[in-house]
């Protein structure tokens, strides 16, 4: 992130880095007047402090509206079917996993849906659809507290342990999920996956708020 901050800075002033002259101290130019100056490390990183904020998720999901022409989904997945909900999941913490670009760009065409088969994604793009899912999940982590809890600490290595199987348990999570919902009536899962995703969420919260309260009780 310090990277980034540090790109940001010399971006948005238009400075461009000719050399450093010592340990501290760079020679930099500005890109239009093409004066010269020297900068010391201190003061970009005081211009990087200024620009904190872009290390954090805004506080309500954003996203690109439209790429390629296709038109985004709603910015926090409101109208988006519980099924391509869980596939996204399924994306994202693949990519976590295993870094594959393949995984966002899956996720991409779920996003946004009338998004060619064809479409070839710059990895900026493919990264900002990873960064707005990931404003999704933290939103939804507000607004879903009880089903949305953080990994038990036993499990917390789960992504960076490559001798687990990653795969199986997401998909015995998604399954908890449906039938969760279902109360374990297949003939209901249809219905369940065409739902929209904040109204199946919104019960999976529910349900995980009575069963802490029995919890609590017994």
């Amino acid at each position: 992130m310090n990277e980034v901050l540090a790109i940001c800075v010399c971006k948005w002033a238009h400075l461009v880095v000719l050399c450093r002259t010592d340990k501290h101290l760079f020679l930099v130019q500005h890109k239009y007047s093409k004066r010269k100056m020297l900068l010391a490390d201190w003061q970009v990183v005081s211009a990087m402090q200024q620009l904190a904020f872009l290390g954090d998720f805004a506080p309500k999901p954003v996203r690109i509206s439209s790429l390629q022409g296709a038109s985004a989904a709603t910015a926090d997945l409101q109208g988006v079917a519980f099924a391509d909900y869980l596939a996204c999941e399924n994306y994202y913490q693949g990519f976590l996993h295993t870094q594959s670009m393949e995984c966002l760009a899956d996720m991409a065409h779920l996003l946004y849906p009338k998004l060619s088969d064809k479409a070839v994604l710059s990895k900026a793009e493919l990264l900002s659809v990873f960064y707005w899912f990931a404003s999704v999940k933290a939103n939804f982590t507000r607004l879903f507290p009880h089903f949305f809890t953080p990994i038990a600490q036993e499990k917390s290595n789960l992504l960076g342990n490559a001798e687990s199987n990653v795969g199986e348990e997401l998909r015995q999570v998604m399954n908890a999920q449906i039938r969760a919902l279902t109360g374990g009536d297949i003939t209901k899962e249809e219905a369940i996956l065409q739902m929209d995703c904040w109204r199946a969420l919104t019960e999976l919260d529910a349900k995980a708020r009575e069963a802490e309260e029995l919890r609590s009780k017994y």
